[in-house]
């Protein structure tokens, strides 16, 4: 776990614009942002902020520091180089469902800027990572009862830079609280209190409940005896079901063998390579309406020779850009997980198993497969199939 230069997360230092928000804090970051959104010159910005008529002085650095911030959410960018502020789409989006007070919308937008950043950024390219930030994080609070203690966020969460990993940070915290492992057998992924490793994670949190809007966070007696007193991180239950949606739907037990949980089901990030421009274009994309997917186009599943076998339909559920390669929209795909049994309609002679997940763009997910066994009963599936169309 970790990674070789950077030991635990890091993201931009400044705080999350929460229009709803009665915090000063997040006040002053919606009254930053809005000035983004009134200027088109970033020069003639940060002369703004230099100036009397701004409400308080913002020296060049920190106009940078808010604007890596606002990039890193998908609100907006400023190309190397330029000069020109663009607001994202889905930055435009955020403006207007907040000018408007739907507070739902605005938290759906967020939520889903937030789901789409990769931890290795575009401009890290240190960092060595292929998770989704907060996509990990709000998976794995999912399968921790909606809560985190700090100690678990700064000795296990904090580590994780891979997907291949977030299981076991997963099943270490379970157990953990089951009493099976001690927490002061495992160091902190830093120094403990109120430095700079300290002020990172808090940025996590506080990026990752859009300050406080999603998550709540409340000092109690503590959990584990190492301390007496610690934060507990959690989310706000109204907010339950939104996330669930977009981490892809709730999550099912298929059977004793394959249990699909959030974690399992998570993507990889995809890769930049070419240029910041595509990357912004990724993060800032316009995020479609808030719904519940249609049951009739999800993926069913079916008891097939003695497995649950999830059955998905060529056209509907996937296309197939290469071999072993299928392509779809997260509402779909994501409820499959790593080592899942699949029958393509466009092949009833064998199943597939699902090796890997790539977020490829805002909305749609790459599932690499290899296949399985022979189906021996090919006309069963043809029935299905034929039976799912009627």
């Amino acid at each position: 776990m970790g990674n070789a230069i950077n030991p635990y997360w890091r993201v931009n230092s400044y705080g999350y614009p929460n229009r709803f928000s009665s915090e000063p804090r997040a006040i002053q970051a919606w009254q930053v942002f809005e000035s983004f959104y009134r200027f088109s010159s970033y020069h003639s910005l940060k002369a703004y902020w230099a100036s009397q008529e701004a409400p308080r002085i913002l020296h060049g650095h920190a106009v940078e520091s808010w604007k890596a911030t606002f990039e890193e959410f998908g609100l907006l960018y400023v190309l190397s180089g330029r000069d020109t502020i663009t607001i994202t789409p889905g930055g435009i989006q955020f403006i207007n469902a907040a000018e408007a007070g739907r507070e739902l919308e605005f938290g759906w937008i967020g939520l889903n800027f937030l789901l789409r950043y990769p931890l290795g950024g575009f401009r890290r390219r240190t960092v060595q990572s292929d998770l989704l930030l907060y996509w990990f994080f709000y998976a794995a609070l999912r399968e921790t009862r909606n809560y985190y203690w700090w100690s678990e966020l700064e000795k296990v969460l904090c580590k994780i830079f891979l997907v291949k990993e977030a299981s076991r940070a997963v099943d270490l915290i379970n157990q953990l609280r089951s009493g099976t492992s001690a927490i002061t057998d495992i160091p902190s992924a830093g120094p403990s209190g109120r430095g700079d490793f300290y002020n990172v994670l808090n940025q996590v949190i506080v990026h990752a409940g859009m300050n406080y809007l999603l998550l709540n966070r409340s000092t109690s007696d503590s959990f584990y005896p190492h301390v007496s007193k610690e934060p507990c991180i959690q989310i706000i239950p109204k907010w339950v079901e939104m996330i669930d949606v977009a981490l892809g739907g709730a999550t099912k037990n298929d059977d004793c063998e394959n249990q699909t949980t959030f974690i399992s089901r998570m993507p990889s990030a995809p890769k930049f390579d070419k240029n910041e421009l595509d990357y912004f274009a990724y993060l800032g994309a316009e995020v479609h309406e808030i719904k519940l997917p249609s049951t009739n186009s999800m993926p069913s599943s079916h008891i097939i020779d003695g497995g649950n076998v999830a059955l998905l339909k060529q056209g509907i559920h996937y296309i197939m850009p290469d071999n072993l390669v299928i392509e779809g929209s997260i509402a779909q795909l994501c409820q499959l997980s790593k080592g899942q049994r699949l029958i393509l309609s466009h092949d009833t002679q064998f199943s597939y198993i699902v090796e890997n997940k790539i977020r490829i763009d805002p909305y749609r997910i790459n599932i690499k497969l290899r296949r399985g066994r022979p189906i021996t009963n090919s006309r069963l599936i043809v029935d299905l199939l034929r039976g799912e169309n009627d």
